[in-house]
């Protein structure tokens, strides 16, 4: 029985020898080493608007909006311009206009990118910016948006646009309206 018990503890222990003697295939990681993000697969698409703003002395504001698709879609393109004077808020005054409605097609290939311009001008502007109301002027405001849609009445689902907000871009301007 000793020597059964004695075999069994040599056997044992040359196991873990071999186990311990054997080579690392483990790979060490450097804390420092910046390991790079895997990055997902796009399994959506993700419509995007950007919005450029030219405003001239006269009150003409030039728009130009840039739409993007990371996937197939029926989609309309518009801008439009809430109008508000303070101290009121947009959602007080409900000023909101639609404009250039435009239709970019059955299907934009992935990163496919469409421009649409719009030009309007701002009825009684005075000039640019905030200043104290006066008996021929006050305070506006205009905030001109750009908007990405899905055709028809039905909005986007999480599949044909992972990141919604990021469908409308939006931009304020403060001005001096004149009083009539």
């Amino acid at each position: 029985m000793t020597r059964k018990i004695v075999v069994l503890a040599f056997a044992c222990a040359f196991a873990l020898a071999l186990v311990w003697a054997a080579p690392q295939t483990t790979q060490q990681i450097n804390p420092n080493q910046i390991l790079p993000k895997p990055k997902p697969p796009v399994l959506c698409s993700d419509f995007t608007a950007t919005l450029d703003v030219q405003k001239q002395s006269d009150g003409t504001v030039v728009l130009t909006g840039r739409l993007c698709n990371a996937g197939p879609g029926m989609l309309d393109g518009y801008f439009m311009i809430y109008t508000w004077h303070p101290p009121k808020t947009p959602a007080q005054e409900g000023n909101l206009k639609f404009f250039q409605h435009t239709d970019l097609g059955t299907a934009m290939k992935a990163n496919d990118c469409k421009s649409i311009s719009y030009t309007t001008k701002i009825e009684n502007f005075s000039r640019w910016g905030t200043f104290p109301t006066t008996a021929t002027e006050r305070q506006a405001m205009k905030q001109f948006c750009v908007r990405v849609e899905k055709k028809g009445t039905v909005g986007f689902s999480l599949c044909e646009d992972s990141n919604i907000p990021n469908t409308t871009a939006c931009f304020d301007l403060a001005y001096m309206e004149k009083i009539k």
